[in-house]
Formats: structure tokens, sequence, C-alpha cells
């Protein structure tokens, strides 16, 4: 492997911080989206089942179910134990259920202080029994309730993230003592869903006693194929010492190269505190501090939700859509020659080929004449693409590619699995495979599902790219959307979606 350039070229920004106690070894993932979300679900339920033993134990104690008191104690009593229990983070910790459950109890032990409080306050609204004997009582209950339901949801995760689709295999490039921490802890964390499969070195590393190192994959050079074949899900780098830090700049550069052209979540693993004045994009994995140069938040329960909402919108969508869909068949049928359909083969997340279906637009001469510019209409590559007063383009063509009214087909892909609603445009393969060895970091934007709009599109990059300048601003819009992505996100491209349709700008 040659080194393209030096380290220094990577643009990032940096805050690591170190666990409060890595003794704990707990899986601080704040920063991800899917993990906010499932702590958002922790503290819910949490909330569910602490306010409802207290609830069910009211009547019990002269206080009356359903009053404007016992709402506003219930409620402000429910936001507590969600706030407690939404930032639990040792739920997903690498030590072992009993300990974690130990210290959930220790948490919850906040609740009873703080319902004696809102009791003290509040008492003589609407009640005659004796507060302390209601908490003792409440706690008998929803201590054990809370034990158990933080056991069942810590399977619920350990599940999630071991699903088909969530599980992701991860290689370590150079193992120094901080990547070997954290293979470690991956390996004593399989609630985490993360399999190491091996890594890269100059030579093999001799374990230490006790330690189990993952299978030695080969010198760095040797990783070239399967990088390129997107074998990894996630990338760790491991950061070497300062006296070897041309190396570790020549090798890190080219390697963060090649893993650029692939799908792969990329993260530095620093073995010492040489990055100071280096910005760059802080996360951790296990309590191993990590820096992330490209990150997927669409994971676990994020990644479950954003299938479900695409499951429902594109049936919505469908049910509404149907006789649309109908006439513009029929349409098409009495326009031209051909098929209704179009069908063309493109990259979908990891780069894994699929098959998209759109309204046909052009007439089957042109494509059968080696100008097949249905393909051609998202890039450059050895396709012509579609251009404005393109003579290739039917006369109902022109209406549903400036209205985009072709895509809708794609709603069946949607369906299917291989699409989302929202996500980066899918191009033609030609495309990518000119466009990946132009642009760098180009096929990130397959780290995810393609869509049907996406962000760059509601951003004015809808339609032509005839130049590698257009494709490398698409290219850092996706980006943006993969590492910034959340249902509400989603939803503003949605929305945004269809002013842009009206307007037709940039169609052809």
């Amino acid at each position: 492997m040659q080194a393209p350039g030096h380290i220094n070229t990577i643009e990032a920004r940096c805050s690591v911080t170190q666990p409060h106690d890595p003794a704990e070894l707990a899986m601080s993932t704040q920063s991800t989206h899917h993990h906010r979300l499932f702590m958002a679900l922790v503290g819910g339920i949490s909330a569910a089942l602490n306010t409802g033993a207290f609830v069910a134990l009211l009547p019990l104690h002269g206080q009356v179910g359903d009053t404007p008191y016992t709402r506003a104690l219930t409620g402000a009593f429910a936001v507590t134990a969600f706030v407690v229990f939404a930032r639990f983070h040792l739920l997903s910790s690498a030590r072992n259920l009993w300990w974690m459950l130990g210290r959930g109890a220790w948490r919850w032990c906040r609740l009873p202080v703080m319902l004696m409080a809102l009791l003290f306050i509040t008492h003589g609204d609407g009640g005659s029994g004796d507060p302390r004997a209601l908490v003792a009582q409440w706690a008998a209950f929803a201590l054990p309730l809370q034990l158990v339901g933080l056991a069942v949801l810590r399977g619920v995760a350990h599940s999630i993230n071991n699903a088909p689709g969530n599980q992701r295999h991860a290689v370590f490039f150079g193992m120094g003592s901080e990547a070997r921490k954290l293979n470690l802890r991956l390996r004593r964390s399989p609630i985490l869903g993360i399999q190491v499969v091996g890594y890269y070195n100059d030579a093999p590393v001799a374990p230490g006693a006790g330690e189990t190192l993952p299978p030695y994959l080969g010198r760095y050079e040797d990783a070239a194929g399967r990088i390129h074949a997107n074998a990894f899900e996630i990338a760790f780098l491991a950061m070497s010492q300062p006296e070897r830090s041309e190396i570790t700049a020549a090798v890190t550069a080219d390697v963060v190269s090649r893993l650029c052209d692939s799908t792969a979540a990329i993260y530095l693993v620093p073995e010492v505190h040489f990055l100071d004045d280096l910005a760059t994009a802080s996360s951790d994995l296990a309590g191993v501090p990590l820096l992330a140069l490209h990150d997927v938040p669409i994971l676990g329960l994020s990644r479950m939700l954003k299938r479900a909402v695409d499951i429902v919108g594109a049936c919505v969508l469908l049910a509404l859509l149907w006789p649309v869909m109908l006439v513009i068949a029929l349409a098409i049928r009495l326009d031209s020659p051909g098929p209704v359909m179009f069908r063309q083969r493109r990259n979908g997340e990891h780069g894994l080929p699929i098959v998209v279906h759109k309204f046909r637009s052009m007439r089957v001469a042109a494509r059968d004449a080696g100008a097949p510019g249905e393909a051609g209409r998202e890039g450059e590559g050895g396709l012509r693409q579609a251009r404005s007063g393109d003579d290739r383009i039917t006369a109902v063509g022109r209406h549903l590619r400036r209205t985009s009214l072709d895509e809708l087909p794609q709603l069946f892909n949607v369906l299917g699995g291989s699409m989302s609603l929202v996500g980066p445009r899918p191009h033609a393969a030609e495309h990518n495979e000119l466009y990946r060895r132009l642009i760098p970091g180009y096929m990130l934007r397959h780290s995810v599902k393609p869509g049907i709009t996406g962000w760059a599109q509601i951003n004015g990059l809808r339609g032509l790219t005839d130049t590698p300048d257009k494709m490398q601003r698409r290219v850092e819009f996706d980006r943006y959307y993969i590492t910034h992505w959340s249902l509400w996100l989603d939803l503003q491209i949605l929305l945004k979606t269809i002013p842009s349709i009206i307007s037709g700008r940039n169609a052809v």
C-alpha cells in the first residue's frame, strides 16, 4: 500500500473524554441516535412500571384515582422516573446481569426519596392515609417490577443488536494497548452485537498471559481486497506510538483512503495523547474513546423504527396513488411502444446490487441503440445522461420526470426492503465505478439504504450530475444525512420533497 497523503489531511473534530469509571465497562454510546432512542424506551417503561404500581395502590390509601391532584402527582412522578432511568447507560454494560441489576437497584433508590418529597408537598389535598405507609407498600412492589423490567430490556437490547442486519463485523488495523483493551471489552460485551473478525498488522502480535486476540489476517496491504468488497461494517484504526508517527501517518492515511471507498464505519483508536491539536469527532464504545471519521446512527432500534415507518408509509402511498399509477401505465402504453416499467441494476446498502423499478420515460430504441438514458439520469460514466430537451424522452416521460412520478414504482422497492422512503439516491452501477475512483469517500453514501428522496434532492441536487463537482456536492449532502439522521429529519425531507416536485426544479 502506498500512502496517498499525510494523516494531517484527515478533517475531524476532537473532544475525547475518558469514562468516569473505566472499571464499569459501560457501553458509553450516548452520541449515537439508536442508543438514545433505546434509552428513551428504557425511561418510558421504567416510568410506566413505577407509576403504575403507585396508581394501583392509591385507592387502598384513601386516594381517589382520577382527580386533578392524583393526575398531577402521578404525572410528576412519571417524569421523575423517566429522567432517572433514561440515563441508566449501565443497562448495556459489559458486566454481568446481576452487577447491572445491583446498580439499577441503587439508582432506583432515588425514586422513593422523590416520591416522599412529592407526597409531603401535596399531602392533604385528597388523601387520609399515611404517606410513609403508601411509599413503603409501593416500594415492595415497584422495586421487583423495575428489576424485572431492566432484565427484560437488557435481553431486548441483546436481541436487537444481534439480530440479522444489525450485528456488525469489525476489524482492527494495528493492535496497540488500547486496541487490545477494546478487543477484550468487545469480547465481553456480546450485547453490543459487534463481532471482531480479526486484525491486520505488520506482524502477528503475541498475546499476553490469559489474553485472547482475534485472528491475524495479514499485513495492511492484504486488506485491500476485503475492504473493496465491503467485508467489514466497522474498522478500528489503532494509532501507534509517537516514535513511529511518520509510519503511522502514512499507513493510516492509506488505510483511511481505502476505507472511504467502502461502506464501513471508521474509528481511530488513539494509543497516546498525540492528537491534542487535531480537531476530531469523538465517540466511545465499551468505555474506550474513539475518533469517528464516519459513523452510521441508523442501527438497532432506530433501524427497526425507520423500517416500520417505511412499510407504513409505502402502504399508505400505494393505497392513495394506485389510480394515478394505473393512469400513468396506460399513458405510457399509448404514448410509445415498449414496456411500462424500466428496471435497472444499482447499488444499495453496503454496495450490494439491487434492481430499481421506474416508469419508462424514454423510447426503447434509444436504449437499444446504446444510449441507456433511463440509467443515465444520475451520473456520467459510460452512460449518456438525459438533458433538458433530450429527444430520447417521450412526451409522457417528460412530464413524469419533471414531477418525479416516474419514481413511484420504487415504493415496491421500499416494501421489499431494498430501499427506504428517504436516503441517498441510488446511482447506476457504471456511475459508482467511475465516481468511487474520482471522489474520496464516495462509497460511504452506501452505508445505509438508498431512498426515493433524500437530503441532497431537497437542497437543489436533483437530476443531472454531469460534472465531478456536482457529484461531490451530492456526496457531501448524502454523508451529512447519514451522520445526522433522525426520524424528524426524514419527516422534514418528505415534507420538503412535495414543493420540490411541484416546482420541477433541476428536473430533466
